[in-house]
Protein backbone atom coordinates (compact mmCIF):
# COMPACT_ATOMS: atom_id res chain seq x y z
CA UNK A 1 0.00 0.00 0.00
CA UNK A 2 2.88 2.40 0.71
CA UNK A 3 4.56 1.49 -2.58
CA UNK A 4 1.47 2.39 -4.56
CA UNK A 5 1.23 5.76 -2.85
CA UNK A 6 4.80 6.52 -3.60
CA UNK A 7 4.32 5.55 -7.22
CA UNK A 8 1.26 7.80 -7.53
CA UNK A 9 3.09 10.75 -5.99
CA UNK A 10 5.97 10.34 -8.34
CA UNK A 11 3.68 10.30 -11.39
CA UNK A 12 1.87 13.46 -10.21
CA UNK A 13 5.12 15.30 -9.67
CA UNK A 14 6.35 14.41 -13.12
CA UNK A 15 3.06 15.67 -14.69
CA UNK A 16 3.24 19.00 -12.87
CA UNK A 17 6.78 19.52 -14.01
CA UNK A 18 5.79 18.85 -17.60
CA UNK A 19 2.89 21.32 -17.31
CA UNK A 20 5.22 24.02 -15.90
CA UNK A 21 7.69 23.47 -18.73
CA UNK A 22 4.93 23.63 -21.36
CA UNK A 23 3.08 26.86 -20.09
CA UNK A 24 6.14 28.98 -19.16
CA UNK A 25 6.72 30.43 -22.70
CA UNK A 26 3.03 31.36 -23.08
CA UNK A 27 2.97 33.09 -19.76
CA UNK A 28 6.08 35.15 -20.58
CA UNK A 29 4.60 36.23 -23.91
CA UNK A 30 1.38 37.33 -22.25
CA UNK A 31 3.25 39.41 -19.73
CA UNK A 32 5.29 41.10 -22.49
CA UNK A 33 2.09 41.97 -24.52
CA UNK A 34 0.45 43.42 -21.45
CA UNK A 35 3.47 45.62 -20.75
CA UNK A 36 3.54 46.93 -24.32
CA UNK A 37 -0.18 47.70 -24.22
CA UNK A 38 0.16 49.68 -21.01
CA UNK A 39 3.12 51.64 -22.41
CA UNK A 40 1.18 52.50 -25.58
CA UNK A 41 -1.78 53.78 -23.64
CA UNK A 42 0.50 55.87 -21.46
CA UNK A 43 2.17 57.38 -24.54
CA UNK A 44 -1.16 58.27 -26.21
CA UNK A 45 -2.74 59.89 -23.16
CA UNK A 46 -0.51 63.05 -23.09
CA UNK A 47 -1.16 63.78 -26.79
CA UNK A 48 -4.89 63.37 -26.30
CA UNK A 49 -4.73 65.56 -23.22
CA UNK A 50 -2.80 68.20 -25.21
CA UNK A 51 -5.41 68.19 -27.96
CA UNK A 52 -8.20 68.52 -25.43
CA UNK A 53 -6.39 71.39 -23.72
CA UNK A 54 -5.79 73.13 -27.06
CA UNK A 55 -9.43 72.84 -28.03
CA UNK A 56 -10.59 74.20 -24.72
CA UNK A 57 -8.22 77.25 -24.99
CA UNK A 58 -9.50 78.46 -28.47
CA UNK A 59 -11.08 81.97 -28.10
CA UNK A 60 -14.84 82.22 -28.58
CA UNK A 61 -16.34 83.98 -31.63
CA UNK A 62 -16.52 87.78 -31.28
CA UNK A 63 -20.11 89.07 -31.24
CA UNK A 64 -20.59 91.90 -33.77
CA UNK A 65 -23.44 93.62 -35.57
CA UNK A 66 -23.71 92.38 -39.15
CA UNK A 67 -25.66 94.07 -41.96
CA UNK A 68 -25.92 93.31 -45.68
CA UNK A 69 -24.72 95.57 -48.45
CA UNK A 70 -27.79 97.08 -50.12
CA UNK A 71 -28.59 98.60 -53.51
CA UNK A 72 -30.98 101.53 -53.58
CA UNK A 73 -31.57 104.85 -55.32
CA UNK A 74 -29.48 107.58 -53.75
CA UNK A 75 -29.30 111.26 -54.67
CA UNK A 76 -25.89 112.44 -55.72
CA UNK A 77 -25.51 115.08 -53.04
CA UNK A 78 -22.35 117.05 -52.47
CA UNK A 79 -22.01 118.31 -48.92
CA UNK A 80 -19.62 120.92 -47.63
CA UNK A 81 -19.16 123.28 -44.73
CA UNK A 82 -19.57 126.92 -45.68
CA UNK A 83 -20.15 130.31 -44.15
CA UNK A 84 -22.70 133.02 -44.69
CA UNK A 85 -21.65 136.21 -46.48
CA UNK A 86 -23.65 139.36 -47.13
CA UNK A 87 -24.32 139.99 -50.78
CA UNK A 88 -23.95 143.72 -50.21
CA UNK A 89 -21.99 145.27 -47.35
CA UNK A 90 -21.81 149.05 -46.91
CA UNK A 91 -19.42 150.89 -44.61
CA UNK A 92 -21.07 154.21 -43.80
CA UNK A 93 -18.41 156.96 -43.61
CA UNK A 94 -18.70 160.76 -43.46
CA UNK A 95 -17.76 162.64 -46.63
CA UNK A 96 -17.14 165.89 -44.78
CA UNK A 97 -15.60 166.86 -41.45
CA UNK A 98 -17.82 168.15 -38.69
CA UNK A 99 -19.60 167.56 -35.42
CA UNK A 100 -21.87 164.50 -35.32
CA UNK A 101 -25.08 166.06 -34.09
CA UNK A 102 -27.61 163.23 -34.09
CA UNK A 103 -28.01 159.46 -34.61
CA UNK A 104 -31.45 158.41 -35.90
CA UNK A 105 -31.36 154.63 -35.36
CA UNK A 106 -30.43 152.04 -32.74
CA UNK A 107 -27.41 149.91 -33.51
CA UNK A 108 -28.36 146.41 -34.60
CA UNK A 109 -31.73 147.49 -35.99
CA UNK A 110 -32.80 146.73 -39.55
CA UNK A 111 -32.67 149.77 -41.81
CA UNK A 112 -34.43 150.62 -45.03
CA UNK A 113 -32.91 151.89 -48.24
CA UNK A 114 -32.65 155.70 -47.93
CA UNK A 115 -33.41 155.74 -44.20
CA UNK A 116 -31.87 158.68 -42.31
CA UNK A 117 -28.98 157.54 -40.13
CA UNK A 118 -26.82 160.50 -39.00
CA UNK A 119 -26.82 164.29 -39.02
CA UNK A 120 -23.60 166.29 -39.03
CA UNK A 121 -23.95 169.88 -37.78
CA UNK A 122 -25.15 171.68 -40.93
CA UNK A 123 -24.66 175.29 -39.71
CA UNK A 124 -21.14 175.85 -41.11
CA UNK A 125 -22.11 174.35 -44.44
CA UNK A 126 -25.33 176.35 -44.62
CA UNK A 127 -23.34 179.53 -44.08
CA UNK A 128 -20.92 178.50 -46.80
CA UNK A 129 -23.83 177.88 -49.14
CA UNK A 130 -25.34 181.29 -48.41
CA UNK A 131 -22.01 182.95 -49.12
CA UNK A 132 -21.64 181.04 -52.36
CA UNK A 133 -25.17 182.00 -53.39
CA UNK A 134 -24.42 185.68 -52.84
CA UNK A 135 -21.21 185.46 -54.86
CA UNK A 136 -23.04 183.67 -57.63
CA UNK A 137 -25.81 186.24 -57.79
CA UNK A 138 -23.26 189.10 -57.82
CA UNK A 139 -21.18 187.68 -60.67
CA UNK A 140 -24.30 186.81 -62.61
CA UNK A 141 -25.59 190.39 -62.35
CA UNK A 142 -22.21 191.76 -63.40
CA UNK A 143 -22.19 189.47 -66.43
CA UNK A 144 -25.64 190.66 -67.50
CA UNK A 145 -24.53 194.31 -67.17
CA UNK A 146 -21.38 193.78 -69.24
CA UNK A 147 -23.26 191.90 -71.91
CA UNK A 148 -25.07 195.09 -72.95
CA UNK A 149 -21.93 197.18 -72.73
CA UNK A 150 -19.83 194.89 -74.86
CA UNK A 151 -22.36 195.21 -77.67
CA UNK A 152 -21.89 199.00 -77.63
CA UNK A 153 -18.12 198.66 -77.42
CA UNK A 154 -18.11 200.28 -74.00
CA UNK A 155 -16.01 197.43 -72.59
CA UNK A 156 -13.50 195.23 -74.23
CA UNK A 157 -14.37 191.65 -75.19
CA UNK A 158 -11.73 190.41 -72.77
CA UNK A 159 -13.46 192.09 -69.85
CA UNK A 160 -16.69 190.37 -70.82
CA UNK A 161 -14.93 186.98 -71.08
CA UNK A 162 -13.41 187.47 -67.63
CA UNK A 163 -16.79 188.35 -66.15
CA UNK A 164 -18.38 185.28 -67.67
CA UNK A 165 -15.62 183.05 -66.22
CA UNK A 166 -16.12 184.57 -62.79
CA UNK A 167 -19.85 183.89 -62.98
CA UNK A 168 -19.25 180.27 -63.92
CA UNK A 169 -16.76 179.81 -61.05
CA UNK A 170 -19.25 181.30 -58.62
CA UNK A 171 -21.93 178.93 -59.89
CA UNK A 172 -19.59 175.94 -59.41
CA UNK A 173 -18.71 177.08 -55.88
CA UNK A 174 -22.40 177.33 -55.10
CA UNK A 175 -23.04 173.78 -56.33
CA UNK A 176 -20.08 172.47 -54.30
CA UNK A 177 -21.42 174.18 -51.17
CA UNK A 178 -24.86 172.69 -51.78
CA UNK A 179 -23.31 169.21 -52.12
CA UNK A 180 -21.33 169.63 -48.90
CA UNK A 181 -24.49 170.67 -47.11
CA UNK A 182 -26.27 167.55 -48.38
CA UNK A 183 -23.45 165.41 -46.96
CA UNK A 184 -24.49 166.48 -43.46
CA UNK A 185 -27.58 164.29 -43.85
CA UNK A 186 -26.30 160.67 -44.02
CA UNK A 187 -28.75 158.03 -45.23
CA UNK A 188 -28.65 154.26 -45.76
CA UNK A 189 -27.35 153.21 -49.16
CA UNK A 190 -28.71 149.67 -48.83
CA UNK A 191 -31.46 147.90 -46.93
CA UNK A 192 -30.13 145.50 -44.33
CA UNK A 193 -29.08 145.03 -40.75
CA UNK A 194 -27.02 147.69 -39.00
CA UNK A 195 -23.97 146.83 -36.94
CA UNK A 196 -22.38 148.46 -33.95
CA UNK A 197 -21.85 152.20 -33.77
CA UNK A 198 -18.22 153.26 -33.86
CA UNK A 199 -18.93 156.91 -32.98
CA UNK A 200 -21.63 158.48 -30.84
CA UNK A 201 -23.27 161.87 -31.11
CA UNK A 202 -21.25 164.97 -30.11
CA UNK A 203 -18.03 163.57 -31.53
CA UNK A 204 -16.06 165.07 -34.40
CA UNK A 205 -15.99 162.93 -37.51
CA UNK A 206 -13.96 163.14 -40.70
CA UNK A 207 -13.55 161.18 -43.97
CA UNK A 208 -10.07 160.11 -42.83
CA UNK A 209 -11.35 158.27 -39.73
CA UNK A 210 -10.10 154.68 -39.58
CA UNK A 211 -13.41 153.12 -38.54
CA UNK A 212 -16.72 153.65 -40.35
CA UNK A 213 -19.62 155.19 -38.51
CA UNK A 214 -21.55 151.91 -38.93
CA UNK A 215 -21.57 148.90 -41.24
CA UNK A 216 -24.77 147.69 -42.90
CA UNK A 217 -25.07 144.11 -44.14
CA UNK A 218 -27.78 143.13 -46.57
CA UNK A 219 -29.43 140.01 -45.15
CA UNK A 220 -32.38 139.43 -47.49
CA UNK A 221 -31.34 137.79 -49.74
CA UNK A 222 -28.03 136.47 -48.49
CA UNK A 223 -25.29 134.19 -49.83
CA UNK A 224 -23.48 131.12 -48.53
CA UNK A 225 -19.91 130.55 -49.68
CA UNK A 226 -18.45 127.03 -49.69
CA UNK A 227 -15.79 124.94 -51.42
CA UNK A 228 -15.87 121.53 -53.10
CA UNK A 229 -13.03 119.25 -54.14
CA UNK A 230 -11.91 119.59 -57.73
CA UNK A 231 -12.87 115.95 -58.42
CA UNK A 232 -16.52 117.05 -58.46
CA UNK A 233 -15.97 119.74 -61.10
CA UNK A 234 -17.11 117.57 -64.07
CA UNK A 235 -20.30 116.63 -62.22
CA UNK A 236 -20.95 120.25 -61.28
CA UNK A 237 -20.46 121.44 -64.84
CA UNK A 238 -22.68 118.69 -66.21
CA UNK A 239 -25.45 119.39 -63.72
CA UNK A 240 -25.18 123.14 -64.25
CA UNK A 241 -25.65 122.67 -67.99
CA UNK A 242 -29.02 121.05 -67.27
CA UNK A 243 -30.32 124.00 -65.26
CA UNK A 244 -29.91 125.81 -61.99
CA UNK A 245 -28.31 123.83 -59.17
CA UNK A 246 -30.44 123.68 -56.05
CA UNK A 247 -28.82 124.16 -52.65
CA UNK A 248 -30.08 123.34 -49.17
CA UNK A 249 -28.59 125.15 -46.18
CA UNK A 250 -28.56 123.38 -42.82
CA UNK A 251 -27.09 124.04 -39.40
CA UNK A 252 -23.38 123.48 -38.91
CA UNK A 253 -23.94 119.98 -37.52
CA UNK A 254 -25.97 119.00 -40.59
CA UNK A 255 -29.34 118.99 -38.84
CA UNK A 256 -32.27 121.36 -39.23
CA UNK A 257 -32.90 122.95 -42.62
CA UNK A 258 -32.49 126.72 -42.53
CA UNK A 259 -33.26 127.73 -46.11
CA UNK A 260 -33.17 126.70 -49.76
CA UNK A 261 -31.77 128.51 -52.78
CA UNK A 262 -29.70 128.12 -55.92
CA UNK A 263 -26.02 128.14 -56.78
CA UNK A 264 -25.29 131.52 -58.36
CA UNK A 265 -21.50 131.58 -58.54
CA UNK A 266 -18.78 129.11 -59.48
CA UNK A 267 -15.23 130.40 -59.45
CA UNK A 268 -13.36 130.42 -62.75
CA UNK A 269 -10.29 128.68 -61.31
CA UNK A 270 -9.45 125.88 -58.89
CA UNK A 271 -7.41 126.92 -55.88
CA UNK A 272 -4.06 125.28 -56.62
CA UNK A 273 -2.97 125.20 -52.98
CA UNK A 274 -6.10 123.42 -51.68
CA UNK A 275 -7.45 121.70 -54.80
CA UNK A 276 -10.91 123.10 -54.19
CA UNK A 277 -13.41 125.19 -56.13
CA UNK A 278 -15.29 128.08 -54.51
CA UNK A 279 -19.06 128.37 -55.00
CA UNK A 280 -21.81 130.62 -53.68
CA UNK A 281 -25.51 129.91 -53.19
CA UNK A 282 -28.14 132.63 -52.81
CA UNK A 283 -31.08 132.06 -50.46
CA UNK A 284 -34.04 134.36 -49.65
CA UNK A 285 -33.45 134.32 -45.86
CA UNK A 286 -36.88 135.81 -45.26
CA UNK A 287 -36.84 134.78 -41.59
CA UNK A 288 -33.24 135.96 -41.16
CA UNK A 289 -32.07 132.61 -39.81
CA UNK A 290 -28.77 133.09 -41.59
CA UNK A 291 -26.31 135.67 -40.28
CA UNK A 292 -23.13 136.93 -41.95
CA UNK A 293 -20.13 134.94 -40.72
CA UNK A 294 -22.25 132.00 -39.53
CA UNK A 295 -20.93 128.50 -40.32
CA UNK A 296 -23.43 126.19 -42.00
CA UNK A 297 -23.66 122.96 -43.95
CA UNK A 298 -24.52 123.16 -47.65
CA UNK A 299 -25.92 120.33 -49.76
CA UNK A 300 -26.01 120.51 -53.54
CA UNK A 301 -28.00 117.78 -55.33
CA UNK A 302 -26.55 116.96 -58.73
CA UNK A 303 -28.54 113.90 -59.81
CA UNK A 304 -30.19 110.67 -58.64
CA UNK A 305 -28.12 107.47 -58.75
CA UNK A 306 -30.60 104.57 -59.20
CA UNK A 307 -28.34 101.66 -58.17
CA UNK A 308 -26.00 102.78 -55.43
CA UNK A 309 -24.22 100.33 -53.11
CA UNK A 310 -24.66 101.53 -49.54
CA UNK A 311 -23.35 100.47 -46.13
CA UNK A 312 -23.53 102.16 -42.75
CA UNK A 313 -20.94 104.88 -42.39
CA UNK A 314 -19.68 103.16 -39.24
CA UNK A 315 -18.65 100.12 -41.29
CA UNK A 316 -16.00 102.03 -43.21
CA UNK A 317 -12.61 102.25 -41.52
CA UNK A 318 -9.56 104.24 -42.55
CA UNK A 319 -6.05 102.83 -42.54
CA UNK A 320 -2.64 103.70 -43.98
CA UNK A 321 -3.61 102.14 -47.32
CA UNK A 322 -7.02 103.84 -47.51
CA UNK A 323 -10.59 102.86 -46.68
CA UNK A 324 -11.58 99.29 -45.80
CA UNK A 325 -14.31 97.31 -44.09
CA UNK A 326 -14.78 93.82 -42.69
CA UNK A 327 -16.76 91.33 -44.80
CA UNK A 328 -18.05 88.26 -42.97
CA UNK A 329 -17.27 85.08 -44.94
CA UNK A 330 -17.94 81.62 -43.43
CA UNK A 331 -18.16 83.06 -39.95
CA UNK A 332 -14.85 84.92 -40.13
CA UNK A 333 -14.05 88.63 -40.60
CA UNK A 334 -12.18 89.36 -43.82
CA UNK A 335 -10.57 92.75 -44.34
CA UNK A 336 -11.63 94.25 -47.70
CA UNK A 337 -10.32 97.44 -49.30
CA UNK A 338 -13.11 99.67 -50.67
CA UNK A 339 -13.43 102.92 -52.57
CA UNK A 340 -15.95 105.31 -51.01
CA UNK A 341 -17.73 107.55 -53.50
CA UNK A 342 -19.39 109.83 -50.92
CA UNK A 343 -20.99 110.03 -47.50
CA UNK A 344 -24.59 111.04 -46.96
CA UNK A 345 -26.09 111.33 -43.49
CA UNK A 346 -25.07 108.07 -41.78
CA UNK A 347 -24.56 106.10 -44.99
CA UNK A 348 -21.53 105.54 -47.21
CA UNK A 349 -21.93 105.01 -50.95
CA UNK A 350 -19.34 102.45 -52.09
CA UNK A 351 -17.86 102.73 -55.57
CA UNK A 352 -15.85 99.48 -55.61
CA UNK A 353 -14.91 96.67 -53.24
CA UNK A 354 -18.18 94.97 -52.25
CA UNK A 355 -21.24 93.46 -53.91
CA UNK A 356 -24.94 93.55 -53.17
CA UNK A 357 -25.92 91.16 -50.38
CA UNK A 358 -22.48 90.66 -48.86
CA UNK A 359 -22.43 90.73 -45.07
CA UNK A 360 -20.33 93.44 -43.42
CA UNK A 361 -19.60 94.35 -39.83
CA UNK A 362 -21.66 97.42 -38.97
CA UNK A 363 -19.82 98.67 -35.89
CA UNK A 364 -16.21 97.53 -35.81
CA UNK A 365 -14.89 96.69 -32.32
CA UNK A 366 -11.35 97.73 -31.54
CA UNK A 367 -10.47 94.10 -30.79
CA UNK A 368 -11.51 92.82 -34.22
CA UNK A 369 -8.67 91.48 -36.39
CA UNK A 370 -8.67 89.94 -39.89
CA UNK A 371 -9.46 86.21 -39.79
CA UNK A 372 -11.14 86.24 -36.39
CA UNK A 373 -14.28 84.19 -35.88
CA UNK A 374 -17.36 86.37 -35.46
CA UNK A 375 -21.00 85.79 -34.58
CA UNK A 376 -23.98 88.02 -35.17
CA UNK A 377 -25.21 90.20 -32.34
CA UNK A 378 -28.64 91.83 -32.10
CA UNK A 379 -28.72 95.26 -33.81
CA UNK A 380 -28.55 98.42 -31.74
CA UNK A 381 -31.82 100.33 -31.17
CA UNK A 382 -30.94 103.78 -32.66
CA UNK A 383 -32.86 104.23 -35.90
CA UNK A 384 -30.48 106.58 -37.72
CA UNK A 385 -27.93 103.85 -38.35
CA UNK A 386 -30.66 101.71 -39.93
CA UNK A 387 -32.07 104.27 -42.35
CA UNK A 388 -32.06 102.97 -45.90
CA UNK A 389 -30.61 99.55 -45.04
CA UNK A 390 -33.92 97.70 -45.22
CA UNK A 391 -34.41 98.29 -48.91
CA UNK A 392 -36.04 100.90 -51.13
CA UNK A 393 -39.56 99.87 -50.19
CA UNK A 394 -39.37 100.99 -46.57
Amino acid sequence: MDADARTTATVAADGAARVRRTSAPWLAGGLICAALLIAGLAARRPASDARTAGASSSPPALAVQIVPVRVRAMPVVLQATGFVVSEHTVQVRPQISGLLERVFFTEGDPVRLGQRLFLIDPAPFQAELDSARAARDSTRANLERLQGLVQGNYVTPQEFINARASAEQAQAAYRRSAINLSYTDIRAGVAGRSGGLAVRAANLVAPTDAAPLVTINQTRPIEVQFSLAQQFLPRLRSAQAGGALGAVVLREDGTGELDQGTVVFMDNAVNASTGTLTLKARVPNEREQLWPGQFVTVRVQLALEPHALIVPETSVQTGPAGNYLYVVVAGRATKRAVSVDRHQDDLAVIATGVKDGEQVVERVPTSLRPGMAVSERAPSPPARARIGLSGPGT
